[in-house]
């Protein structure tokens, strides 16, 4: 999918008009080379969008009530059944266990900071703390305590709040209901999807939902098809880099389909292909429409079936009757993604979803952030620079210290989390965003990487030639970076690598 390519619903009522047989693909979040843009809260849609025409009509997006319907072949409910989410039990672990001294070095070595200044960089502006994983002094703590943008290795702190508040083996349940009664081959009602945030939720998924509420003898629905995304409340972040069709500002929902990637290809009366995009990942009536696109597709193309109504955005109605529950990958999977490829938006959803289970529906960013608090302090982490939007990094308001994002990683190793957090790093010189960097150490370290305009950032674990792990964590900020600033980065993961600890007392 091209950015900034983009349908309006209006799309979606010319699948509605012809016959068609529609193939869909999907596209990938990727992290940003460079994000060039300031942050802003600012609304992206639903104020600018022409009114509805006639052809339109059966797409609405409406939040009233619908008329109560009798559930399907149950008894009556006063609430819907729906999946049960509890808290994770999280105790604060009362003081603050963060290593808050000094280093056997603490300023940068003489080389990495010729290589800086070689390149018209302050060393200052480069926070670097480098600690065995067994702990003991640091080998070395540079500008370590200053805030700085972690860029996409912020992605590794919401990786392991979620590891301890969701669970390794945690999977998102999403829902399929009807509401009103079943005469012969008909459902006198709606059928309504619910999502609770799953990250990955894809056609293949969407078809097992179908299936089985096909399974029930159901050819055609006189009602609507109702999407409910209540579970999740969460206001649009304005394009990073001002360009809001880019995939890797794609916005998180509740009921979040193909990362908002999807495409179609078409074949009209004329007998002529045509591809449509009602997706540029942009805002939520552009969701709407691709899964309604996919509904079309599957129920009525794959299925045979029939849909009276149109679509409409509102809450699982009382009385609605589960059909069946899908459950994705665990987390731990999507963790992999998430870090290897630096996935924005399912980072997103994890965030979101921590909120959503920590202190209830609907998920906000607020309750994500106070979700990775309550697991930090049961660690007995204490960050007071500690700053989070939306737990992917595409922000310029997320902060923390190189020495906190350094501590987080100590505590990570020796927790019961070391080896899912690991496992979804990308291996240094093999794959992932440091596919390509220091290919003479390829599968000696796993790493996160982190880019924005402004902003480069390294942080994972190193195995030193000695065969001593090192956590290393490199924040850097500077209005003049560029991404030659990497190749200093390098240097110094390699000076930890070839025995650093030989140089030190030279080095001060």
């Amino acid at each position: 999918m091209k950015n900034g390519e983009s349908m309006r619903i209006l799309h979606i009522s010319a699948l509605l008009a012809l016959s068609v047989s529609m193939a869909a693909c999907s596209s990938q979040n990727v992290q940003p080379g460079t994000a060039v843009a300031t942050h802003s809260q600012s609304e992206l849609f639903g104020d600018t969008a022409p009114a509805p025409s006639r052809q339109q009509a059966a797409i609405t997006n409406r939040t009233q009530n619908p008329q109560q319907a009798v559930a399907f072949n149950a008894p009556e409910q006063q609430t819907p059944p729906t999946a049960q989410i509890s808290p994770t039990q999280l105790q604060s672990a009362g003081g603050d266990k963060t290593y808050r001294g000094a280093g056997k070095l603490n300023r940068l070595p003489d080389n990495i900071a010729s290589s800086l200044r070689l390149r018209g960089l302050s060393e200052q502006n480069l926070g670097a703390y480098v600690r065995p994983v067994s702990g003991g002094q640091p080998l070395l703590v540079a500008y370590a305590d200053t805030p700085r943008n972690p860029a996409s290795t912020m992605k590794l702190v919401t990786s392991y709040a979620a590891l301890g508040v969701l669970g390794p083996t945690y999977r998102w349940p999403t829902e399929i209901y009807t509401a009103g009664n079943v005469v012969g081959d008909t459902l006198q009602g709606d059928v309504i999807i619910k999502g609770y945030g799953n990250p990955d939720f894809r056609e293949a998924d969407f078809r097992q939902l179908l299936q089985a509420l096909r399974a029930r003898g159901i050819r055609t629905i006189a009602g609507n098809f109702v999407v409910d995304k209540s579970y999740f409340n969460v206001p649009p972040q304005a394009a990073i880099d001002g360009n809001a069709g880019a995939d890797y500002n794609a916005q998180p929902e509740a009921l979040l389909y193909n990362e908002r990637g999807s495409c179609y290809e078409m074949r009209n009366k004329a007998g002529q292909i045509q591809k449509i995009c009602p997706i540029a990942p942009r805002n939520g009536s552009d969701l709407n429409a691709n899964l309604f696109g996919d509904f079309w597709k599957i129920w009525v193309g794959e299925m045979s079936g029939n849909l009276s109504g149109g679509l409409q955005v509102q809450a699982v109605p009382a009385g609605a009757q589960l059909v069946s529950t899908h459950h994705s990958q665990p987390l731990s999977n999507v963790l992999v993604e998430i870090n290897k490829e630096s996935n924005n938006v399912k980072a997103r959803q994890v965030l979101l979803s921590m909120g959503a289970k920590q202190f209830g529906a609907p998920g906000t960013t607020q309750k994500g952030a106070g979700a990775v608090g309550q697991f930090m302090e049961s660690r007995g982490l204490r960050f007071s620079n500690l700053k989070i939007e939306n737990g992917s990094g595409l922000s310029r308001v997320e902060r923390i210290s190189t020495r906190e994002m350094g501590e987080m990683l100590v505590d990570a190793y020796n927790s019961p989390y070391r080896d899912e957090l690991m496992r979804s790093m990308a291996v240094l010189g093999v794959d992932g965003t440091v596919k390509s960097r220091l290919k003479n150490l390829a599968g000696r370290g796993k790493f996160k990487t982190g880019t924005l305009r402004d902003v480069r950032a390294l942080a994972g674990y190193l195995t030193a030639a000695n065969g001593q792990t090192y956590v290393v964590a490199l924040l850097h900020n500077d209005a003049s970076i560029r991404a030659t600033a990497k190749e200093a980065h390098d240097d110094l993961v390699e000076w930890v690598y070839y025995g650093a600890q030989n140089s030190v007392a030279s080095a001060q």
